[in-house]
Protein backbone atom coordinates (compact mmCIF):
# COMPACT_ATOMS: atom_id res chain seq x y z
CA UNK A 1 0.00 0.00 0.00
CA UNK A 2 1.30 3.56 -1.12
CA UNK A 3 0.08 6.76 -0.66
CA UNK A 4 -3.37 5.15 0.00
CA UNK A 5 -3.62 2.77 -2.72
CA UNK A 6 -3.77 -0.66 -2.47
CA UNK A 7 -4.60 -3.68 -5.09
CA UNK A 8 -6.70 -6.98 -4.75
CA UNK A 9 -4.58 -9.02 -7.76
CA UNK A 10 -6.16 -12.55 -8.92
CA UNK A 11 -4.56 -14.57 -11.70
CA UNK A 12 -5.84 -17.93 -12.98
CA UNK A 13 -3.40 -20.41 -11.97
CA UNK A 14 -2.96 -21.52 -15.86
CA UNK A 15 -1.60 -17.88 -16.73
CA UNK A 16 1.18 -17.85 -13.39
CA UNK A 17 3.48 -17.12 -15.97
CA UNK A 18 1.91 -13.75 -17.02
CA UNK A 19 2.14 -12.37 -13.15
CA UNK A 20 4.97 -9.80 -13.80
CA UNK A 21 2.79 -8.71 -16.67
CA UNK A 22 -0.68 -8.66 -15.00
CA UNK A 23 1.59 -7.19 -11.73
CA UNK A 24 2.81 -4.21 -13.95
CA UNK A 25 -0.13 -3.31 -15.77
CA UNK A 26 -1.35 -0.46 -13.24
CA UNK A 27 1.41 1.45 -13.56
CA UNK A 28 2.28 1.15 -17.65
CA UNK A 29 -1.09 1.51 -18.74
CA UNK A 30 -1.07 4.62 -20.36
CA UNK A 31 2.30 3.67 -22.26
CA UNK A 32 1.60 0.28 -23.34
CA UNK A 33 -0.28 -1.73 -25.24
CA UNK A 34 -2.24 -0.94 -28.78
CA UNK A 35 -5.35 0.78 -27.92
CA UNK A 36 -8.39 -1.39 -30.01
CA UNK A 37 -12.11 0.27 -27.86
CA UNK A 38 -11.84 3.65 -26.26
CA UNK A 39 -15.26 5.40 -24.90
CA UNK A 40 -16.27 5.32 -20.96
CA UNK A 41 -14.09 1.97 -20.85
CA UNK A 42 -10.41 1.10 -22.80
CA UNK A 43 -9.72 -2.20 -24.16
CA UNK A 44 -5.98 -2.85 -24.87
CA UNK A 45 -4.31 -6.01 -27.22
CA UNK A 46 -0.85 -7.42 -26.00
CA UNK A 47 1.32 -9.56 -27.69
CA UNK A 48 3.04 -12.07 -24.88
CA UNK A 49 4.53 -15.46 -25.24
CA UNK A 50 2.22 -16.37 -28.25
CA UNK A 51 -0.45 -15.09 -26.84
CA UNK A 52 -2.67 -12.41 -27.53
CA UNK A 53 -3.95 -10.93 -24.72
CA UNK A 54 -7.36 -8.35 -24.08
CA UNK A 55 -7.38 -6.09 -21.14
CA UNK A 56 -10.22 -4.09 -20.32
CA UNK A 57 -9.99 -1.13 -18.24
CA UNK A 58 -13.31 -0.06 -16.68
CA UNK A 59 -14.13 3.57 -16.08
CA UNK A 60 -13.69 5.23 -12.57
CA UNK A 61 -16.61 4.66 -10.87
CA UNK A 62 -19.03 7.74 -9.89
CA UNK A 63 -18.69 8.26 -5.58
CA UNK A 64 -21.34 5.97 -4.68
CA UNK A 65 -20.18 2.99 -6.62
CA UNK A 66 -16.78 3.22 -5.78
CA UNK A 67 -17.77 2.58 -2.29
CA UNK A 68 -20.38 0.14 -3.49
CA UNK A 69 -17.44 -1.82 -5.52
CA UNK A 70 -15.10 -1.52 -2.34
CA UNK A 71 -17.86 -2.99 -0.10
CA UNK A 72 -21.11 -4.05 -1.09
CA UNK A 73 -20.57 -5.72 -3.94
CA UNK A 74 -18.14 -7.58 -6.71
CA UNK A 75 -16.40 -4.29 -9.27
CA UNK A 76 -17.33 -5.22 -12.82
CA UNK A 77 -13.60 -6.76 -13.42
CA UNK A 78 -14.10 -9.23 -10.77
CA UNK A 79 -17.70 -9.97 -11.66
CA UNK A 80 -16.48 -10.63 -15.14
CA UNK A 81 -13.21 -12.71 -14.11
CA UNK A 82 -15.66 -14.98 -11.75
CA UNK A 83 -18.49 -15.49 -14.25
CA UNK A 84 -16.18 -16.28 -17.07
CA UNK A 85 -15.13 -19.40 -15.16
CA UNK A 86 -18.75 -20.49 -14.59
CA UNK A 87 -19.41 -19.80 -18.28
CA UNK A 88 -17.01 -22.05 -18.92
CA UNK A 89 -17.84 -24.83 -16.25
CA UNK A 90 -20.87 -24.62 -17.84
CA UNK A 91 -19.06 -25.41 -21.83
CA UNK A 92 -20.55 -22.12 -22.92
CA UNK A 93 -17.65 -19.91 -25.09
CA UNK A 94 -16.46 -17.06 -23.18
CA UNK A 95 -12.79 -15.44 -23.67
CA UNK A 96 -10.59 -17.58 -21.20
CA UNK A 97 -9.84 -15.30 -17.94
CA UNK A 98 -6.49 -14.65 -16.81
CA UNK A 99 -6.65 -12.02 -14.03
CA UNK A 100 -8.73 -9.10 -12.41
CA UNK A 101 -6.88 -6.03 -10.62
CA UNK A 102 -9.10 -3.51 -8.42
CA UNK A 103 -7.37 -0.63 -7.87
CA UNK A 104 -8.40 1.09 -4.49
CA UNK A 105 -7.77 4.18 -2.97
CA UNK A 106 -8.26 5.65 0.26
CA UNK A 107 -10.25 2.70 0.47
CA UNK A 108 -12.70 3.41 -2.29
CA UNK A 109 -12.67 1.04 -5.78
CA UNK A 110 -10.77 3.34 -8.44
CA UNK A 111 -9.05 1.69 -11.53
CA UNK A 112 -10.62 -1.83 -12.55
CA UNK A 113 -9.20 -4.42 -15.28
CA UNK A 114 -10.09 -7.85 -16.96
CA UNK A 115 -7.65 -10.04 -18.51
CA UNK A 116 -8.37 -12.63 -20.92
CA UNK A 117 -7.44 -14.38 -24.00
CA UNK A 118 -8.10 -12.42 -27.50
CA UNK A 119 -10.33 -14.26 -29.07
CA UNK A 120 -9.19 -13.38 -32.64
CA UNK A 121 -11.06 -16.79 -34.93
CA UNK A 122 -14.24 -14.88 -34.31
CA UNK A 123 -14.44 -12.78 -37.08
CA UNK A 124 -18.25 -11.05 -36.93
CA UNK A 125 -20.68 -10.26 -34.25
CA UNK A 126 -24.46 -10.64 -34.92
CA UNK A 127 -24.43 -6.74 -35.46
CA UNK A 128 -23.23 -8.01 -39.10
CA UNK A 129 -26.57 -9.88 -39.04
CA UNK A 130 -29.68 -8.28 -37.35
CA UNK A 131 -31.32 -5.95 -39.95
CA UNK A 132 -28.87 -7.05 -42.98
CA UNK A 133 -29.13 -9.24 -45.52
CA UNK A 134 -26.42 -12.00 -45.87
CA UNK A 135 -26.25 -15.85 -46.65
CA UNK A 136 -28.03 -18.14 -44.36
CA UNK A 137 -29.22 -15.71 -42.41
CA UNK A 138 -32.35 -18.04 -41.38
CA UNK A 139 -29.82 -21.33 -40.61
CA UNK A 140 -27.99 -18.45 -38.59
CA UNK A 141 -30.42 -17.25 -36.29
CA UNK A 142 -31.71 -20.64 -35.62
CA UNK A 143 -28.76 -22.25 -34.74
CA UNK A 144 -28.10 -18.95 -32.37
CA UNK A 145 -31.37 -19.48 -30.74
CA UNK A 146 -30.19 -23.05 -30.06
CA UNK A 147 -27.12 -22.26 -28.53
CA UNK A 148 -29.15 -19.44 -26.08
CA UNK A 149 -31.25 -21.95 -25.34
CA UNK A 150 -28.93 -25.03 -24.46
CA UNK A 151 -26.11 -23.48 -23.66
CA UNK A 152 -27.99 -20.44 -21.54
CA UNK A 153 -31.35 -20.82 -20.74
CA UNK A 154 -31.66 -24.03 -19.90
CA UNK A 155 -28.75 -23.72 -17.05
CA UNK A 156 -30.03 -20.88 -15.72
CA UNK A 157 -27.68 -17.79 -17.10
CA UNK A 158 -29.63 -14.61 -17.90
CA UNK A 159 -27.36 -12.53 -19.67
CA UNK A 160 -28.77 -8.20 -19.34
CA UNK A 161 -26.56 -7.04 -21.72
CA UNK A 162 -27.37 -9.41 -24.30
CA UNK A 163 -27.15 -7.02 -27.48
CA UNK A 164 -25.23 -7.17 -31.09
CA UNK A 165 -21.72 -5.94 -30.35
CA UNK A 166 -21.71 -8.79 -27.18
CA UNK A 167 -22.25 -11.84 -29.12
CA UNK A 168 -19.18 -13.20 -31.60
CA UNK A 169 -19.88 -15.21 -34.66
CA UNK A 170 -17.77 -17.81 -36.71
CA UNK A 171 -18.49 -20.47 -38.84
CA UNK A 172 -17.26 -23.96 -39.16
CA UNK A 173 -18.24 -26.01 -42.35
CA UNK A 174 -22.44 -25.54 -42.35
CA UNK A 175 -22.31 -24.92 -38.41
CA UNK A 176 -22.41 -21.71 -36.39
CA UNK A 177 -20.46 -21.53 -33.00
CA UNK A 178 -20.85 -18.43 -30.88
CA UNK A 179 -19.27 -16.74 -27.78
CA UNK A 180 -20.36 -14.13 -25.51
CA UNK A 181 -18.55 -11.27 -24.23
CA UNK A 182 -19.05 -8.65 -22.03
CA UNK A 183 -20.55 -10.52 -19.30
CA UNK A 184 -20.42 -8.66 -16.12
CA UNK A 185 -24.25 -7.90 -15.65
CA UNK A 186 -25.52 -11.33 -15.39
CA UNK A 187 -27.80 -13.53 -13.41
CA UNK A 188 -27.68 -17.20 -12.73
CA UNK A 189 -31.29 -17.77 -12.01
CA UNK A 190 -34.29 -20.10 -13.13
CA UNK A 191 -35.38 -18.96 -16.49
CA UNK A 192 -38.98 -18.88 -17.65
CA UNK A 193 -40.19 -18.17 -20.75
CA UNK A 194 -40.43 -14.62 -20.17
CA UNK A 195 -36.85 -14.24 -19.32
CA UNK A 196 -35.74 -16.10 -21.80
CA UNK A 197 -37.09 -13.81 -24.51
CA UNK A 198 -36.69 -10.96 -23.10
CA UNK A 199 -33.17 -11.85 -23.73
CA UNK A 200 -33.48 -11.79 -27.68
CA UNK A 201 -35.45 -8.93 -27.18
CA UNK A 202 -32.24 -7.05 -26.24
CA UNK A 203 -30.94 -7.45 -30.29
CA UNK A 204 -33.14 -4.94 -31.55
CA UNK A 205 -33.92 -7.24 -34.12
CA UNK A 206 -36.46 -6.58 -36.79
CA UNK A 207 -40.16 -8.56 -37.10
CA UNK A 208 -38.88 -11.37 -39.98
CA UNK A 209 -35.83 -11.92 -37.47
CA UNK A 210 -38.15 -12.24 -34.47
CA UNK A 211 -40.12 -14.31 -36.16
CA UNK A 212 -37.65 -17.23 -37.34
CA UNK A 213 -36.54 -16.93 -33.37
CA UNK A 214 -39.59 -17.31 -31.72
CA UNK A 215 -40.34 -20.35 -33.91
CA UNK A 216 -36.93 -22.42 -33.23
CA UNK A 217 -37.70 -21.19 -29.82
CA UNK A 218 -41.04 -22.75 -29.92
CA UNK A 219 -40.12 -25.86 -31.92
CA UNK A 220 -36.79 -26.79 -29.12
CA UNK A 221 -39.26 -26.21 -26.19
CA UNK A 222 -42.21 -27.95 -27.41
CA UNK A 223 -44.50 -24.46 -27.30
CA UNK A 224 -47.07 -22.91 -29.39
CA UNK A 225 -45.49 -21.39 -31.85
CA UNK A 226 -47.98 -17.88 -32.11
CA UNK A 227 -48.02 -17.91 -28.15
CA UNK A 228 -44.28 -17.82 -28.76
CA UNK A 229 -43.74 -15.52 -31.57
CA UNK A 230 -46.48 -12.83 -29.27
CA UNK A 231 -44.72 -12.85 -26.55
CA UNK A 232 -41.48 -12.38 -28.06
CA UNK A 233 -43.12 -9.48 -30.04
CA UNK A 234 -44.10 -7.72 -27.44
CA UNK A 235 -40.94 -7.67 -25.19
CA UNK A 236 -39.41 -6.26 -27.79
CA UNK A 237 -41.92 -3.72 -28.19
CA UNK A 238 -41.24 -3.19 -24.30
CA UNK A 239 -37.71 -3.14 -24.59
CA UNK A 240 -37.41 -0.54 -27.68
CA UNK A 241 -40.18 1.57 -26.11
CA UNK A 242 -37.55 1.63 -22.37
CA UNK A 243 -34.50 2.63 -24.68
CA UNK A 244 -35.71 5.12 -26.84
CA UNK A 245 -37.63 6.24 -23.05
CA UNK A 246 -33.98 6.57 -22.16
CA UNK A 247 -32.45 8.32 -24.56
CA UNK A 248 -35.19 10.58 -24.31
CA UNK A 249 -34.10 11.68 -20.74
CA UNK A 250 -30.64 11.54 -21.22
CA UNK A 251 -30.86 14.14 -23.91
CA UNK A 252 -33.11 16.35 -21.72
CA UNK A 253 -30.41 16.11 -18.88
CA UNK A 254 -27.85 17.10 -20.96
CA UNK A 255 -29.32 20.06 -22.57
CA UNK A 256 -30.11 21.14 -18.96
CA UNK A 257 -26.21 20.26 -17.50
CA UNK A 258 -25.62 22.73 -20.76
CA UNK A 259 -27.35 25.63 -19.30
Amino acid sequence: MVGGENREIVINSKFRHLEEFVYSLPDKWDTIGETIYKSRNEIKLFRLDGIIVNVKSYQIPHLINKFAYAYLRYSKAKRTYYYAHKLQNMSVETPEPIAYINCFRNGLLDRSYFVSIQLDDYPITIREVIGKEIDNKELLLRQFTRFTYFSMLRHGVNHLDYSRGNILIKKDSNMYQFSIVDINRMRFEEMDIRKGLKMFSRLWAERSELKIIADEYAKITDKDAKTVTELLISSDKKHKRKIKRKNKYKKRFKKITRK
